[in-house]
């Protein structure tokens, strides 16, 4: 029934760069976060916790850009994996 969840875009990113270094497995490039994420020229932009970098984009931001095959595939993979597996912490919430 995992397939019914409702997915809220605006919390869910994608890291381009851990894309590109752990040779495309989206298990490991997507993340998920309760924070909110910081607006940078009118895009949503979220801090890596993985890598750090900033080159991620929300599915929101994907849905919005009408990028709706990379949506629909990174949806499927997030419905099909606990959430638990994408919720990457940060250096600072893992010394907590």
């Amino acid at each position: 029934m995992s397939f019914l969840r409702k997915i809220d875009r605006r919390r869910w990113f994608v890291c381009y760069n851990c894309m590109m270094t752990t040779s495309h497995d989206t298990l490991k490039s997507v993340f998920y976060t309760d924070a909110a994420p910081a607006d940078f020229m009118g895009r949503p932009v979220m801090v890596c916790p993985r890598c750090s970098s900033t080159n991620t984009r929300s599915f929101q931001n994907l849905k919005d850009q009408q990028e709706v095959a990379a949506l629909w595939g990174l949806e499927r993979i997030v419905k099909k994996h606990p959430r638990e597996q994408f919720e990457v912490k940060t250096a600072s919430q893992r010394q907590n």
